[in-house]
């Protein structure tokens, strides 16, 4: 619509003003509902919140609408038009600047009827926040709303309010402004500004996570210290705050040196987010993004930037130096990425306490206060009285936002099968050699330790694969740090997912399961850093194992839709065994038998993490359960929408929504495989696949938005 169209922006806050005295301006906003629907879509009695940096643009204007919203009744008109400014000579005039008595809220309204003048918007709202705070030196960011009424929403003008709401903590309305030809009358609609380039990430990058260890030396440490003196809690509130002040993200962990490997009893492991090692991730496994010129920049100078731990880390540790300065001298080192960390820490170190920053601690603090989380998914929470400062919850936690969630969807793969046995399994490798001595049990106490928390982190998803499911009737076990019981615990653990959870039906996953379990040493680093007693199965019996599992699963290929669509994980799989075989012809147990007989020991130990069990999780099903019902109340199918149009205008016609055995639902892509046997997609906004996982086996057809909708919100 031509500004021309438009009446004057004088004219357009007569008729605001007007709305507001007669308190009719909330009702005259169309649109209110899809805006608050998004906000509360994330507050569901299922919703378990996750860590969607896609999402969090969006998610923040919206929250701000809701916000603002909320105070557009009972307004008080204080100026129109009229200059703020309390020094004589300067003029800051916003358009409306009013007040809610009840609320106590200032807001101010700005007016754009033409995209000449959108460019100055920001630049307004920003002086009339500071003249505000001249005024009111202590009003809160939440205190101070802004609405902007806009007829045309510029790229400019959408990321420029997109990141007020996502990136400065600002709570801007965007509206709409139009004329209703018919009755040539104005009208105001909601408007969520879309500033956000998708980049398909559901996890933070490994690594991204770059880290540098800070080391409280002392000349003559207190080895029976177990908890921290107060100033270094404190020290860490510090550098927390810090953190969010700076705008950075980030989170630290505080460990007991009980190994005496340090000069020092105490250590703070810090850890920031690499933004540019972010960007090299996404390039390589996200969406696809447009040539601009910084992405070429960083294109071609990234391999000249290692991963480092962000500069603003070490300004946040200077805050903090006095604090700890009076007893300990700092000394910074041993920089990694934050997986080489754990490993070098894992048999030195006890965790005692973490703290976030940023957009970790907004995560963190609102994962704790979840009610779902608290009720269903980390009930000991609250029953321990925890919160994200404790390792049973920030492990976890952070492991997830690394490493991706165990069990994605709620499915178990046989991949998925032998990482939670290797996690059990390590273990109860390390609870058994901790109990032959005392010595053993000092040794080997932050092993355990952390063994104890990436089992935890597996048991947790199992456990809600459980109760979502009508088919286990028997509880999971319960894991526990009690030193005469956590053994039999895991244990009974071990037994319970080779039972209940995978059950006799899946012997291929449980086969996997086993082989995890009695394999860790095998698979890893195990074996050179426990130093003890290991596992009596000799090498020889458990590739035994690992051949048979191979045997028994490469002969069914023919029957697999890996095979049938010729999916990438079943092409990978087919290159590799194309030296001994070819598993698109040679289907005979014989023939398969002869050829992984012949392969070499070193090589199967190698690839039978990676390359291998892909391989077969293209050939064998997921392990099948009867799914309870989820209710869905609120789904952003707006949200959904937007990333089949970025994958379409990607080049893929083949986006699919995709409903998990969790009942979680998000947009992915086809397997590449099956694109030459299915129609694409012909418009993006009319049609769209339906991947549903829900019924435990993968159902697809391609149906209109429309069916989509009434299919999710029927179930």
């Amino acid at each position: 619509m031509s500004a021309s169209s438009i009446p004057l922006e004088s004219e357009v806050a007569a008729w605001l003003v007007q709305l507001i005295e007669s308190e009719g301006l909330h009702d005259a906003i169309a649109g209110k509902e899809a805006l608050v629907s998004i906000a509360e879509g994330v507050r569901q009695a299922h919703f378990i919140p996750s860590f969607g940096i896609d999402y969090r643009s969006r998610l923040a204007s919206a929250d701000a609408a809701e916000h603002v919203l909320n105070q557009l009744t009972f307004l008080e008109i204080i100026s129109v038009n009229m200059s703020i400014s309390l020094t004589t000579g300067e003029v800051l005039r916003p358009d409306i600047l009013c007040f809610n008595p009840e609320s106590r809220t200032l807001v101010v309204f700005e007016i754009k009827r033409a995209a000449e003048t959108e460019r100055q918007t920001v630049t307004e709202l920003g002086g009339y926040e500071q003249e505000l705070r001249n005024l009111l030196p202590f009003v809160g960011d939440y205190d101070i709303c802004f609405v902007v009424v806009a007829t045309e929403w510029s790229t400019l003008l959408n990321h420029a309010v997109g990141a007020l709401n996502a990136w400065s903590g600002k709570r801007c309305l965007a509206l709409k402004l139009a004329l209703d030809v018919p009755g040539k009358d104005l009208s105001l609609s909601c408007h969520l500004p879309e500033a956000w380039h998708l980049t398909g990430s559901l996890a933070l990058a490994p690594e991204a996570l770059q880290t540098i260890n800070l080391y409280l030396a002392e000349d003559d440490p207190d080895m029976d210290e177990n908890w921290p003196p107060r100033s270094v809690i404190t020290a860490m509130d510090v550098i927390a705050r810090a953190g969010d002040r700076g705008g950075s993200h980030g989170f630290m962990m505080l460990w007991k040196d009980v190994n005496g490997m340090g000069r020092g009893v105490w250590g703070l492991t810090l850890c920031g987010i690499d933004p540019y090692a972010m960007y090299a991730w996404w390039r390589d496994h996200g969406l696809p993004q447009r040539d601009s010129d910084i992405a070429l920049f960083f294109d071609k100078n990234l391999e000249d930037m290692p991963g480092l731990v962000p500069s603003s880390v070490f300004a946040h540790v200077d805050e903090a130096r006095t604090l700890l300065s009076d007893r300990y001298d700092l000394e910074l080192g041993d920089a990694f990425s934050w997986e080489m960390q754990l490993k070098a820490l894992r048999m030195q170190a006890l965790p005692r306490r973490f703290e976030f920053w940023g957009s970790l601690g907004q995560y963190a603090q609102k994962f704790v206060c979840n009610p779902s989380v608290r009720d269903r998914y980390m009930p000991y929470i609250g029953h321990n009285d925890l919160d994200w400062t404790d390792p049973d919850v920030a492990l976890p936690l952070i492991q997830n936002l690394a490493q991706g969630t165990p069990f994605s969807g709620g499915q178990i793969r046989c991949s998925d099968a032998f990482k939670a046995g290797t996690a059990i399994g390590t273990l109860i490798i390390a609870l058994r050699n901790a109990a032959a001595s005392e010595a053993a049990a000092l040794k080997l106490e932050p092993f355990v330790c952390w063994s104890q928390y990436e089992a935890l982190r597996y048991a947790i998803e199992m456990q809600q694969i459980s109760v979502g499911t009508d088919d286990i009737d028997e509880p999971i076990p319960t894991l526990t740090n009690n030193p005469q019981q956590r053994l039999q615990a895991a244990e009974a653990m071990r037994l319970w997912i080779f039972s209940h959870l995978l059950g006799d039906d899946h012997p291929f996953h449980q086969h996997c399961f086993e082989l995890g379990c009695s394999g860790p040493f095998l698979f890893g680093d195990l074996a050179l850093r426990l130093g003890y007693q290991l596992p009596r199965e000799p090498r020889g019996h458990m590739l035994g194992e690992l051949r048979e599992i191979m045997k028994r699963a490469i002969p069914k290929v023919a029957a697999s839709v890996g095979y049938q669509v010729r999916s990438e994980e079943y092409k990978a799989f087919a290159d590799y065994l194309s030296p001994y075989l070819d598993i698109g012809s040679c289907h005979d147990e014989t023939s398969v038998g002869t050829a992984v007989d012949a392969m070499p020991d070193d090589e199967l130990i190698a690839q039978f993490p990676k390359q291998i069990l892909k391989g077969i999780d293209s050939i064998i099903p997921v392990v099948f359960h009867q799914a309870k019902a989820v209710p869905i109340s609120a789904v952003d199918w707006d949200w959904l929408k937007a990333g089949i149009r970025a994958l379409y205008d990607a080049g893929n016609h083949h986006g699919a929504v995709i409903r998990q055995l969790d009942g979680t639902i998000g947009t992915g892509c086809v397997d590449r495989g099956m694109t030459g046997l299915l129609v694409p997609i012909s418009d993006p906004n009319e049609e769209v696949y339906f991947y549903d996982n829900l019924a435990g086996h993968a159902i697809m057809a391609k149906i209109t938005w429309q069916k989509l909708i009434e299919t999710v919100t029927s179930d």
